[in-house]
């Protein structure tokens, strides 16, 4: 019923674009029902909550494909997956109902393809997996990876407008991506990746072997703090500034991420061991300020 009002507001009136929107919805709302995914979608305005939905959900197929299942059918499965995106843009659409409302959204605001790009090309680098140096070349993933994503979604949204936004937005980006760096510590070291630049293990003597071995040494504690407090200083730095339309949004995800840094480190040691996830409930009284004023 509510796919349904949203795809009114929204003016979506062709029979088979109501059908791929919704799937979208589902996606979305089957994959991750608690997460920022989710929460983003609803506090998006109900006119453009099915093109959000595509964008989620088109990011969210990609990484499915990337980061999931067994490792080795990723590189194959991310390939098709690649090869499917860009012959349905060729096309102007596609029997794959994600990629149709994708490409019927992009068409609709005039994305360019190179967002798209972006991210692939951050995600085949996951495939290629290579440790990170520093901090630095950290920082270029993660915007790579979430920048176009991010600013697509909060220009349907309106809360983002053109070039004057996109230094704002690549620092939300960055620091959600540094956030899933610690919370999904645990299981990417069981696809043998480390996320954690390779100059704050040196800072700390942290030895790479002793993290992906998951022994928890005084030494291992002070660098996930350290990581944990890089996160929250650029928290509080950008709570500090004046954003506009993007306040709301902001407010929501900032708290989302405060929330999830705090659960870390007070997770200790099973950090190595599990996926950190505060309860769904808080995390839900997060968003639910930004989302109630929206919904219908």
């Amino acid at each position: 019923m509510l796919v349904r009002r949203w795809l009114d507001a929204a003016g979506i009136t062709d029979p088979v674009l109501r059908h791929c929107y919704t799937v979208c919805v589902r996606e979305l709302a089957d994959a991750d029902g608690g997460s920022a995914r989710w929460q983003g979608l609803r506090s998006a305005p109900s006119a453009v909550r099915p093109h959000t939905a595509a964008l989620l959900a088109h990011g969210y197929c990609a990484d499915l494909r990337a980061d999931r299942g067994p490792v080795e059918d990723r590189q194959s499965r991310f390939t098709q997956f690649v090869e499917a995106t860009w012959a349905a843009f060729a096309a102007g659409g596609s029997h794959d109902p994600v990629l149709h409302a994708t490409v019927h959204t992009y068409q609709a605001f005039g994305f360019p393809l190179s967002l798209v790009e972006d991210m692939f090309s951050a995600m085949q680098r996951d495939l290629d997996f290579r440790d990170f140096a520093t901090f630095e070349e950290l920082s270029q993933w993660c915007a790579q990876l979430a920048a176009g994503l991010m600013a697509m979604v909060y220009r349907v949204m309106g809360a983002a407008s053109g070039p004057a936004d996109e230094p704002l937005v690549r620092e939300f980006s960055v620091t959600s991506q540094l956030t899933d760096v610690l919370c999904d510590l645990s299981e990417d070291l069981d696809d043998g990746r480390l996320y954690l630049p390779l100059e704050d293990l040196d800072r700390f003597n942290v030895r790479a072997e002793d993290i992906k071995a998951r022994r928890w040494t005084p030494a291992v504690a002070d660098l996930i703090a350290f990581e944990a407090e890089r996160v929250t200083r650029q928290l509080h730095q950008t709570a500090e500034v004046d954003h506009g339309p993007l306040s709301a949004l902001w407010h929501a995800h900032r708290e989302y991420m405060s929330l999830i840094v705090a659960a870390v480190l007070a997770a200790g040691q099973d950090v190595l061991h599990r996926r950190v996830q505060p309860p769904l409930g808080t995390l839900l009284n997060v968003w639910r300020p930004s989302c109630a004023p929206r919904s219908p």
